[in-house]
């Protein structure tokens, strides 16, 4: 009933929206352009946060990827570290809908160490983990749900192809909420604390980077999936610009909303996965160019003279401990020579239409798409699925019309105000991971300062900025269409001055 309420709430708020002009058309596709900014952004005096976390004992992609070209460590080793960690971790947190067998892995990683160092690509021998909406060629595909329980695609999905050519080894398929229709996981665990929810519904692949479980992730971000479970357990999650990463080979959520984006242990790593990932798709429409930059040359760059602005409507009614973590990271920035200010834009206004529109456009698409799949009627869906199909079912066309109408309005007001500042920054989510007791009432609520951009396509990324209460914040930056070089950037400035959370070896249940 929950899940209903808060639908029914949505549409009222969008059935209050008057567009800015009468013949405002509806934006099916944002027109994001293809322009693009080539930033020449300084290097800066750093410890680098992979040295930092090294002396904790923390591997990352990029700290692997330096021990294996120099031998000091094999892939087979490095896949005997994530499947020890599975071992130990999965039976509390559940991250996983399937698994590679141990020693099929560790023979792929053998044939690994047996290629010359010459023909290895940047990905060689790095555990990864990829969400079960995501077809993997051999592997079940299920996403989360008991109508889609026979399936196993013949064909790599365009990201997961990519990620194999660079010498990704997939070790199995993470968990979602179903369908990728929500911002939780119910199913499985926080890591940081077993009695919470992991965020979603990329919720597995952040629980396998949080873990040592893999060291690169890859997840679908519709709405908020892949930022929410990111700023929830500890990891970073980055959205990239729409149609920047090939959609083909997902199971489509919506055609117009959907992201295939990467997460990792640090910003670096995530500049290493977009370098493998980014790229137009000739197989895909909504592709976008080729972008002619090396993401990682961001990545401990100079910030000083960066503008960032806070909406300060997305503070509103936060967790007191997430504001104070946030505000924490903020004096850091301006430490560094960033001018922060306060902006009006978006209003509260905006995010409460941002999340309402964007909740009527996914689920209405999405609604098409499962008819396609599984024919119109009653389907097995858990509840919280079952309430959204049969709520999108009632929207009537004037009220997807509306949103779409709202939706060019919107991208136009928030392109112009890039003009003012560099990024944005606020809050991933204004409140801690809930109680899984309490999970569904969480539908609009964890996602609503991450809604907005994925609505409208601009590039997002949510970076941890610490801790409060022993669970963990994440600080979300937002930039111009295809500006993503200014999000690593900071990025890599927010974990370099802070001292990024490292889980326990033990998980908790406070």
């Amino acid at each position: 009933m929950e899940t209903k309420q808060q639908f029914r709430t949505a549409l009222r708020r969008l059935g209050a929206y008057r567009a800015d002009q009468p013949t405002r058309r509806p934006a099916f596709t944002i027109g994001l352009g293809h322009s693009w900014r080539a930033r020449t952004l300084g290097p800066r005096k750093r410890e680098a946060t992979v040295d930092r976390l090294a002396r904790r004992g923390l591997q990352t992609l990029t700290s692997a990827q330096s021990a294996l070209a120099t031998g000091d460590l094999s892939s087979v080793e490095l896949m005997r570290q994530a499947y020890d960690a599975l071992e130990r971790w999965n039976p509390q947190v559940n991250a996983f809908e399937h698994v590679v067998p141990r020693e099929q892995a560790l023979l792929e990683c053998a044939e690994r160490d047996a290629i010359p160092s010459g023909r290895r690509g940047p990905l060689w021998g790095i555990p990864t983990t990829i969400k079960d909406v995501i077809h993997v060629a051999g592997m079940p595909t299920t996403a989360s749900s008991e109508t889609l329980r026979n399936y196993t695609p013949t064909e790599d999905a365009a990201a997961v192809a990519r990620l194999r050519a660079a010498g990704a080894v997939i070790i199995g398929k993470t968990t979602t909420h179903e369908y990728a229709m929500g911002v939780t996981t119910p199913h499985s665990r926080n890591p940081w604390d077993i009695t919470r929810d992991p965020g979603g519904s990329s919720g597995g692949a952040a629980i396998t980077l949080a873990t040592g479980m893999g060291l690169a992730a890859l997840g679908t971000d519709t709405r908020a999936s892949i930022r929410v479970p990111a700023a929830l357990c500890g990891t970073v999650g980055f959205k990239p610009t729409f149609g920047l990463v090939p959609t083909r080979g997902v199971v489509t959520m919506s055609w117009t909303m959907d992201h295939v984006a990467p997460m990792a242990r640090t910003t670096e790593d995530v500049a290493v996965l977009l370098n493998v990932l980014v790229g137009p798709d000739p197989r895909e429409p909504t592709s976008a160019p080729r972008i002619p930059t090396d993401y990682r040359h961001f990545v401990g760059t100079e910030v000083a003279g960066l503008r960032v602005g806070i909406p300060v409507a997305g503070l509103r009614n936060a967790d007191p401990g997430v504001l104070q973590t946030f505000q924490t990271a903020l004096a850091e920035l301006r430490e560094m020579g960033v001018d922060v200010v306060d902006l009006d834009q978006p209003t509260v206004e905006d995010f409460e239409l941002a999340n309402a529109a964007g909740l009527i456009v996914s689920r209405c698409e999405a609604v098409l798409v499962q008819n396609g799949l599984h024919g119109a009627g009653k389907r097995a869906y858990n509840q919280d699925v079952a309430e959204q199909i049969a709520e999108a079912e009632r929207v009537h066309a004037t009220d997807y019309l509306e949103a779409q109408r709202f939706r060019g309005d919107l991208a136009e007001r928030m392109a112009r105000l890039f003009n003012r500042v560099d990024a944005l920054v606020l809050p991933t989510s204004r409140v801690v991971a809930p109680r899984l007791e309490e999970s569904d009432q969480y539908l609009l609520v964890l996602s609503e300062n991450c809604v907005p951009w994925s609505f409208i396509g601009f590039p997002a990324m949510s970076v941890p900025c610490g801790l409060t209460a022993g669970l963990t914040v994440g600080l979300e930056l937002v930039a111009a269409p295809y500006d993503e070089g200014v999000l690593l950037a900071l990025g890599s400035a927010v974990e370099d001055a802070l001292d990024m959370p490292v889980l326990p070896t033990a998980p908790s249940a406070s």
